[in-house]
């Protein structure tokens, strides 16, 4: 194990070093037992993103298809809507016995 220079942060003092130290091997046993719980938190967090870039993905794709729906609606409603105009005429035709 590695020794730290303590002379830079102050703890000259042997109690305080104790103290240190004492919290630094509390913190290493806190991390040590609860390495799967951590992993499981970051494997959560990597998923979370992964499901926040499909969300991103859809609503692009769903923007693209309202802009597609606004411009045939516009065609519609202008006349101009060639799919339209011939199921229309088509079904009149139906109708009136022409074909």
């Amino acid at each position: 194990m590695e020794h730290l220079n303590l002379d830079d942060i102050g703890l000259t003092d042997r109690v305080q070093y104790n103290k240190a130290v004492s919290n630094f091997n509390q913190i290493q046993r806190i991390v040590n037992n609860n390495t799967d719980e951590i992993k499981n938190e970051l494997g959560s967090k990597a998923n979370l993103n992964k499901f926040n870039d499909e969300i991103k993905r859809l609503d692009d794709k769903t923007d693209a298809l309202n802009e597609d729906w606004k411009a045939r609606l516009k065609r519609v409603t202008l006349g101009t809507d060639e799919e339209t105009i011939e199921n229309i005429v088509t079904k009149i035709l139906i109708e009136k016995g022409v074909i």
